[in-house]
């Protein structure tokens, strides 16, 4: 009898140390995490076309921290235009699975917060009305233009001479900021050239922005309008 208590003793601290191996050895393989999702997918070449997630991790965004996404999220209805904060299950897989397979399966937990991302407003192509006290501004018989991709943080336009492009280095609801804008070097009348560097030194110095009826105004720091610009139908 007291042989058959050892043996049945034995066998119980055997199943309960194997349970309790296989539960940490679950935990292991499975982390939680938490995510941003940007409002828009990025452009990639894979076996065709392809758009990607762009994620980040933190308690706040930080602009220009976007890191690419190649993973599906199962379970995670995304809709462009949106910003999410999410919270994933990141299961780490057995091996021997297929070479061009991830190694990590993603799950959707929980969606935190979404909310609809409202800096893509300005994405839109806009005629310059007023840039200093200049109305109106006219270039090679041209009206002046500047297209924003909110999107992609570029900007574009025509400034009276030759047309420009650059980086939006920073987008807020209210605040927005320009990189190096990089131009072509055509040779235009005197006046023209004159009104070019107007535009584009006003443009280097802008830093908040309001958006209403259609009108976008760029001001400086001190909030003082440098362009005021109106939505082109």
């Amino acid at each position: 009898m007291k042989r058959l208590l050892i043996f049945s003793f034995g066998i119980f601290l055997i199943t309960m140390y194997s349970c309790k191996s296989t539960k940490l050895s679950e935990n292991q393989n499975m982390e939680e995490k938490v995510f941003w999702i940007n409002s828009t997918k990025l452009p990639y070449q894979g076996v065709g076309p392809m758009t990607c997630l762009q994620i980040q991790e933190g308690e706040e965004i930080e602009e220009g921290k976007w890191l690419n996404f190649f993973r599906n999220i199962e379970g995670f209805d995304y809709k462009p235009g949106n910003i999410y904060r999410i919270k994933v299950n990141v299961e780490q897989l057995p091996p021997h699975i297929p070479a061009d397979a991830s190694s990590l399966r993603y799950t959707l937990v929980e969606v935190i917060s979404e909310q609809q991302d409202r800096t893509l407003r300005i994405t839109d192509i806009f005629k310059i009305e007023k840039v200093g006290e200049i109305e109106n501004p006219v270039g090679m018989g041209k009206s002046l233009t500047v297209e924003f991709n909110a999107a992609e943080r570029g900007v574009f336009g025509f400034s009276g001479c030759n047309t420009f492009r650059g980086p939006i280095t920073k987008l807020t609801e209210t605040e927005i900021e320009f990189g190096n804008l990089m131009s072509t070097m055509m040779a235009c009348p005197q006046m023209d050239m004159t009104l070019e560097r107007t535009v584009t030194q006003a443009l280097q110095k802008v830093k908040k922005f309001t958006f209403e009826n259609r009108r976008l105004v760029l001001k400086d720091q001190e909030e003082k309008e440098l362009l005021i610009l109106l939505k082109v139908d």
